[in-house]
Parts: structure tokens; C-alpha cells; sequence
């Protein structure tokens, strides 16, 4: 899987979810099976301080057989939340194996933007 991933745009307040299945970068592109292993999704600060993050069973569902990951932001984890200590935020998905191995799947820049509809 390339770690170069998109710059994620979302408006504070909204739900956004994405999904990403990890493969090996040979000709087969055989999903790496993920059984066992742990997931974290978080989005920080240009500092590290976290702005917001999801778990397995808060936010990550794995797919383990298919090396696919689904992350749900939930509309409470930004509602209210634009600051500027959103601005610069930045993002990463990292797996980590039964074994101790951990893995940065994604990484990039992250950004919050105020909604229209409040209510």
C-alpha cells in the first residue's frame, strides 16, 4: 500500500468515512491479511497534540482476509471543533500486528472546514 495519501477535507459537524485495503506491491497485489491486528486512525496537531482518533470497535472495522480497513469520523468527533489548531493538522492509519510489528499505512494532511448548515 503507498503511504502517499490525499490530503483529507471534511466539514466539521458531517460524517466522513473511507476505506483502504493494503496488498502487496507485487504483480498478484495479495491483500495482506490482517487477522489479529490492531488499527488507530488520528488526526494531530503540527505539535502531535490529538485533535480526534478511531480504534477497532470505535470507528475502524478491518476486513482481515481482504487487508481492508473502513474508518467512520463520527459528526460529534468535529462538530464545533474548527480552531486554529486545526490548521497544519495532519493524519495517519497505523497497523500493528500480533507480533509487534507496526506499520504507518497513511499519512497526510488533514482539514477541517467550517460548515454552512448549523443546526
Amino acid at each position: 500500500m503507498s503511504t502517499q495519501a490525499p490530503t483529507l477535507s471534511m466539514v466539521a459537524g458531517t460524517t466522513y468515512r473511507f476505506s483502504a485495503n493494503w496488498a502487496s506491491e507485487d504483480a498478484a497485489a495479495t491483500p495482506v491479511d490482517i487477522t489479529g491486528c490492531e488499527a488507530v486512525f488520528v488526526v494531530a496537531t503540527t505539535q502531535g497534540g490529538p485533535l480526534l482518533s478511531c480504534e477497532i470497535g470505535d470507528g475502524i472495522e478491518l476486513v482481515p482476509e481482504q487487508g481492508g480497513i473502513n474508518v467512520h469520523i463520527r459528526p460529534e468527533q468535529t462538530a464545533g471543533a474548527v480552531s486554529p489548531s486545526w490548521s497544519g493538522a495532519r493524519y495517519e492509519l497505523r497497523v500493528t500486528f500480533p507480533s509487534g510489528d507496526v506499520f504507518s499505512l497513511l499519512r497526510g494532511h488533514f482539514q477541517l472546514q467550517p460548515g454552512v448548515v448549523h443546526g
